[in-house]
């Protein structure tokens, strides 16, 4: 399971899918960043499994793997039991 690269808005990201699961993660030379994320079936486990896979890939890569601020508890619960670091500060 690899990414495909995408254009959205002139940034260049990495595309997930998984599922019904699709995120997409900017991504540097030492980074990783989730930027956005969204599943069509709510509660099956399809947003963890896509950053489960998607952390596996960066971290091989010795990448820091991190995700924008979540929007919801749902977020933070995945962010915490994955141990993905949360990007709150500039």
């Amino acid at each position: 399971m690899n990414p495909k690269k995408v254009n959205i808005l002139g940034m260049e990201l990495d595309e997930w899918k998984v599922d019904s699961c699709i995120g997409h993660f900017g991504v540097g030379n030492d980074w990783a960043t989730l930027y956005d994320i969204a599943s069509k079936d709510k509660n099956k486990g399809h947003a963890t499994k896509l950053l489960k896979a998607a952390k596996k890939y960066y971290q091989s890569q010795k990448k820091l793997v991190g995700g924008t601020i979540a929007l919801n508890t749902a977020m933070s619960k995945i962010y915490r039991k994955l141990k993905i670091h949360e990007f709150k500060e500039v």
